[in-house]
């Protein structure tokens, strides 16, 4: 089932950019390259390439800007490397469809004591977790939706933007050396087991005719293995987030995040806990 959901949504990608990249015109692309940094000490570099592709299209501000977006990204840490590629169905102005794969491996960074890889025998949480240094390869397939809307569509002016989001997205995460139920963990990220998991996120912003062009509250929701016989409390991140546009193309964002999951930190399992401080972010991003 694993590798089945993983080939299905990469075959699936391929044949939507074979067929439909040749039959539209007006077709453009862009790229970015975003650099991350995190106190807990944490360090990524991205590049991406999006191809953007009109379809759908009909009358009215809902429809006229219908569009198909190929995106790949390439991620590199400390500890792993990532590919990934995604689909973005816009078929109305306040919708986008979202079908996604990922590929990854990890490696050992012993200057900091941190693996890319690591993994267990044994189900989540019953014994420590160990390295497995480029021991094979994680993937993920996912599925998503997203509904957002832009209150200046509605009233134009400098000052009355609101943007309201929400993204709902199923995957199925799994690594190569992990037999059924045994636990491993994939760039820090927490426990897993191969299986289906879920993640949302909510977004209330307020874009600004300033430097500081967007401030938004974000939250996110996770629950891991929804197949298994196990409970999903209600495990979430919250974020404050801020925007400068430094230059054209060039953009800071800070996020100040708080939490209420707690990583063990032997058998990295992640549970529910008290509601504290996690982490400050900063991403530089130049598009081009």
């Amino acid at each position: 089932m694993k590798k089945s959901i993983f080939l299905k949504s990469l075959g699936l990608i391929t044949l939507l950019v074979l067929l439909m990249s040749p039959l539209f015109a007006g077709n453009t692309s862009t790229g970015n390259i975003k650099l991350i940094g995190a106190y807990p000490v944490e360090a990524k570099m991205e590049a991406g390439y999006t191809l953007k592709m009109p379809m759908l299209q009909g009358e009215g501000p809902l429809f006229s800007g219908n569009n198909l977006k190929i995106k790949g990204l390439v991620g590199l840490s400390p500890v792993a490397a990532t590919l990934s590629v995604d689909a973005v169905l816009t078929p109305i102005a306040v919708m986008e469809l979202t079908l996604g794969v990922a590929l990854g491996t990890g490696w050992d960074f012993d200057a900091m004591e941190i693996s890319g890889l690591l993994k267990s025998s044994k189900p989540v949480g019953v014994s420590a977790l160990t390295s497995d240094h480029l021991g094979g390869a994680y993937y993920k397939g996912r599925a998503a939706v997203a509904l957002q809307f832009d209150t200046g569509a509605i009233f134009p002016g400098d000052w009355t933007s609101i943007l309201l989001r929400t993204y709902h997205e199923f995957n199925y995460q799994g690594y190569t050396n992990a037999g059924k139920d045994e636990a491993w963990e994939y760039e820090t990220s927490g426990a897993k087991v191969n299986g289906i998991n879920y993640k949302g996120e909510y977004i209330i912003g307020y874009k600004l005719p300033l430097m500081l062009n967007m401030v938004a509250l974000q939250l996110e929701t996770f629950s891991y293995n929804l197949s298994g016989d196990v409970g999903h409390p209600f495990k979430f991140d919250v974020g404050i987030i801020g925007n400068l546009e430094i230059a054209k193309g060039l953009d800071l964002t800070v996020v100040v995040q708080g939490t209420n999951l707690k990583k063990d930190p032997d058998t990295k399992e992640v549970e529910r806990d008290d509601f504290r401080y996690k982490r400050v972010a900063a991403m530089l991003n130049y598009s081009f």
